[in-house]
């Protein structure tokens, strides 16, 4: 059958969704002319099949053909494989026949943006806006990189743009956070109200909405929005857990997906939000702890519970000699090892991680415990993991009774009495507990404990 007839013959097949003679075609594509339409085709098939490694196969064929559809492609498709670096050699080889190609710098300018190569992300960002002022994609990213870079009035100004250009729930709710870290929760209430008007099934906007009423003391309309949102979507965590927060319901932890949503979209503000603008100080309050009730001994492997962007490692070094971390977020640790503060990473929950681990020197946890109430697993677990004389440093906000107790706030707090339970139940003994300041915030500033416990010998 000859070459042609064969490219036919499989884009009939894809077309009813049979991949068989495509994967077929796709091992010998070099006779097939790079400019024959049936290879964008058979890409779409693919793509929407889920297979995106044939996708590209088909792409890496169209795109000699100089087609600018098959050099963006390449670069999108390559970025949802996760072959980041290839992608924006993808995205630019597009940019050098195509310089106005709108995707693409746009796209290219978001992979900069992850790669923390920021003023190259503004300067792809800023070059859309040269030939397309009303990009209100460029606006909208612009304004969450210079929030995530502290540069809030340039980010509101962006965000303001981009709401105005495209008023609808991306951009409003980027404009909403901004507003939301300036304290302005009545004016990102006011801004949300149209947007939700217009799109009233969208759960993230009713969220916000929470959100705001929730910062200004309204509770009940805070409740009533967080339960909005869980009645179009039964399995939204972040709603769920506010409701049982704001309404005085103890639950054991925060839903995983709530936790890692929030990181994950937190993360490229993370160190700026929590050092420059709320003063946070538990990592270096954590080891000047430990400096002096255990003298400062090194430390030769150590697990960071909830590493975030390294933090707690930064405050360590020079005691701590391989730190291994995990978090819940991929993006707080695609951040945390482009420290090269970390031995190891990986994502997975505190509990999971203790129980894969022996032999520790230390397990650190700053600022975890806010997000898990019931601490008895993983005091469990670190009684395992830990070698003897191993020890266990970690802070929590200050609680009162004999438990845990979920706030208002949608943290967790635990008390005194309940801490010393499980260091009893699980065979730890207590060389220090401090109380002391962990931030500041919206919020007024936030005591907590510092604990410093240990695996006898």
């Amino acid at each position: 059958m000859a070459k042609l007839d064969r490219v036919e013959e499989a884009l009939t097949k894809a077309r009813t969704g049979d991949l068989t003679k495509a994967r077929t075609l796709s091992r010998d594509l070099g006779k097939v002319p790079p400019g024959h339409p049936s290879l964008m085709e058979l890409t779409v098939a693919a793509h929407q099949a889920g297979d995106l490694v044939l996708a590209l196969k088909f792409l890496d064929r169209a795109a000699v053909s100089g087609s600018a559809d098959a050099l963006y492609g390449r670069g999108v498709i390559l970025a949802s494989l996760g072959r980041l670096d290839e992608a924006r050699t993808a995205f630019a080889k597009c940019l050098e026949r195509f310089p106005t190609h709108e995707p693409a710098l746009t796209n290219l300018g978001g992979l900069e943006h992850l790669a923390g190569n920021l003023a190259e992300a503004e300067r792809c960002y800023r070059a859309v806006l040269d030939f397309a002022p009303r990009s209100a994609l460029a606006l909208h990213n612009l304004a969450g990189l210079f929030l995530a870079q502290g540069r809030r009035d340039e980010a509101e100004a962006f965000a303001r743009r981009a709401v105005e250009i495209e008023p609808g729930p991306d951009t409003a709710l980027r404009l909403a956070d901004i507003l939301g870290e300036a304290g302005r929760h009545a004016e990102a209430a006011a801004m949300l109200g149209p947007v939700l008007d217009a799109y009233p099934a969208d759960v993230r906007l009713w969220r916000a909405v929470g959100h705001a009423a929730k910062k200004q003391g309204r509770t009940l309309d805070a409740v009533a929005a967080y339960r909005t949102a869980l009645g179009l979507d039964p399995e939204d965590g972040e709603s769920s857990h506010m409701v049982a927060a704001l309404t005085g319901t103890n639950t054991e932890r925060a839903p995983a997906d709530y936790v890692r949503g929030f990181f994950d979209t937190y993360a490229d503000r993370f160190e700026s939000h929590l050092v420059e603008e709320v003063g946070y100080q538990a990592p270096a309050t954590l080891r000047a702890l430990y400096e002096r009730v255990g003298g400062g001994a090194m430390l030769d492997s150590v697990l960071d519970l909830g590493c975030g962007t390294g933090l707690t490692a930064q405050a360590f070094q020079g005691i701590a000699g391989r730190v291994f971390g995990i978090d819940l977020s991929p993006r707080m640790l695609q951040l945390a090892g482009a420290s090269g503060l970390y031995a190891g990473l990986r994502e997975a929950d505190a509990a999971t991680a203790l129980a894969r681990s022996t032999g520790l020197a230390a397990v650190l946890a700053t600022d975890l415990f806010i997000y898990v109430g019931d601490l008895d697993e993983i005091f469990a677990g670190a009684a395992s993991a830990l070698a003897p004389g191993g020890w266990f440093l970690f802070s929590v906000e200050s609680g009162e009774g004999e438990g845990y107790t979920l706030r208002p706030t949608g943290r967790y707090a635990q008390s005194p009495a309940y801490i010393r339970a499980l260091i009893a139940r699980h065979g730890l003994e207590e060389v220090a507990c401090e109380h002391g300041r962990i931030r500041g915030g919206s919020d007024g500033d936030i005591d907590g404990d510092y604990w410093a416990i240990r695996k006898p010998v």
